[in-house]
């Protein structure tokens, strides 16, 4: 019997999940040699959330492997709890951030526009990293690599936007293992992940100054809009693709 713990076990499903997580984090590389809003815009909210972070791991579960979101951590099994969970990280990391805050907290429009931005690439992070990554790395190395290895993805995907790996990683290894608690990604995502991507993007990090304008909000909202699309149109195929099987 497998250790789910600690094993060895690659086939072509995960080897697929690692290349895409290399894509991931190439995309994010490659936005360092173009500083122009039009190229970051191109790989990083169209080609990296929306095609590669959102899309493909749907339709590849979905449609392809024919499998649940629920491996994902999209479900509803213990939902109450991972809620429960989500709130009381989110509000205990938001106390202990303000109690350590010695500068006057701003929030105004642009602050808003900036958080509208964050919490959407957020459902990418949670259905790419947290959700299909760590889902196939556990597949092939068990849960504690998948643990490590999925904090190293999350850190390096950062890459063209906010370099700062060390704090990333074990900031990863936080939220993935907190995941782990109940398996649903309602355990991190929003709160407990939105309080410290908001505050690590607008308080500790220069990347805030490039996402509190307008156009980052208008691009969250056109974003969100395709994810929709996206969700709307694999569940109406996949719901075919059974029709059909069964006809």
């Amino acid at each position: 019997m497998k250790n789910k713990w600690l094993h060895f076990d690659i086939d072509k499903e995960n080897t697929f999940g690692l290349i895409c997580g290399f894509i991931m984090i190439l995309l994010s590389v490659a936005m360092t040699l173009f500083s122009d809003e039009i190229s970051s815009i191109i790989l990083r909210d169209f080609f990296m959330i929306l095609l590669l972070g959102f899309f493909t791991p749907i339709y590849y579960i979905l449609v392809i492997k024919e499998k649940n979101l629920s491996v994902l951590g999209l479900h509803k099994n213990k939902l109450i709890a991972s809620l429960i969970i989500n709130v009381v990280a989110g509000g205990s990391l938001l106390t202990m951030f303000i109690s350590k805050s010695t500068e006057a907290l701003v929030f105004d429009l642009n602050s808003f526009y900036a958080i509208t931005y964050i919490l959407v690439a957020g459902i990418f992070e949670m259905i790419f990293i947290y959700g299909f990554l760590r889902y196939e790395f556990e597949r092939a190395f068990g849960i504690l690599p998948a643990i490590f290895i999925t904090a190293i993805f999350y850190s390096l995907h950062h890459a063209g936007f906010q370099p700062e790996f060390i704090k990333l990683f074990f900031v990863g290894i936080m939220y993935v293992t907190v995941f782990y608690f109940t398996r649903n990604i309602f355990s991190i995502f929003p709160f407990f992940w939105g309080v410290g991507a908001v505050w690590d993007v607008l308080v500790n990090s220069e990347a805030g100054s490039q996402i509190k304008n307008e156009a980052s909000f208008i691009i969250a909202i056109c974003m969100l809009i395709v994810m929709i699309g996206i969700s709307i149109s694999i569940y109406c195929k996949n719901k075919y693709n059974k029709q059909k099987s069964n006809s």
